[in-house]
């Protein structure tokens, strides 16, 4: 039986697409990551400069700056209600404005995602969760505002604490397109990939 050639050329395109698929869920993630990068974890590409304001609090505050260990946490019930607590806790405790500085701020009343993510951070930390397994990233909404976010990364991929949501969600389903993250060190950034 002969294909036509349209029909070759589609079915050429997408099994070349499979197969980048498959390539790219097995990538090696450089900074953190010993092994093959789960199909939920975000994969990096190159260095970054850390945001400005964050190099400005860091200055401030280095003991909230300070590298650890990568981890990734074992993911169960108790660890996705901690941090749906946390995640609640923090926004209801921060009203949301922006503000003319983009230095990023912990115990702010008033703030913008920045704020969010770092008091939720902080948070974490305090209530016992490696700060190896917490990344703050930045990127866009899906109405493509500039916004930065919570990441944990888990052994079933990386989850979001947002200021915009009370749910936990896996990265990838967020609708956000992020463009850097960090790494376990605040101060290491990388490009997402």
């Amino acid at each position: 039986m002969r294909i036509p050639s349209l029909a070759l050329t589609t079915a050429l395109a997408l099994a070349a697409a499979l197969a980048n698929l498959s390539a790219n869920a097995q990538t090696i993630h450089p900074a953190d990551h010993a092994g093959p990068v789960p199909a939920t974890q975000i994969v990096t590409s190159s260095a970054t400069p850390a945001p400005l304001g964050l190099q400005i609090f860091c200055l401030r505050e280095p003991t909230h700056c300070a590298a650890a260990p990568a981890t990734a946490l074992e993911m169960d019930q108790r660890l996705m209600n901690l941090l749906a607590s946390v995640n609640r806790e923090v926004n209801a405790a921060i009203r949301p404005r922006m503000r003319s500085t983009q230095v990023w701020e912990l115990g702010a009343q008033t703030g913008d995602c920045k704020d969010y993510a770092m008091n939720k951070r902080a948070e974490l930390i305090a209530r016992g969760v490696p700060a190896g397994a917490l990344r703050l990233a930045i990127g866009l909404t899906a109405q493509g505002e500039g916004h930065a976010v919570l990441i944990v990364r888990t052994t079933v991929g990386d989850y979001v604490l947002d200021n915009l949501t009370a749910q936990i969600l896996p990265f990838n389903q967020t609708g956000h397109t992020l463009t850097a993250i960090s790494s376990p060190d605040p101060k290491r950034w990388n490009r997402v990939a």
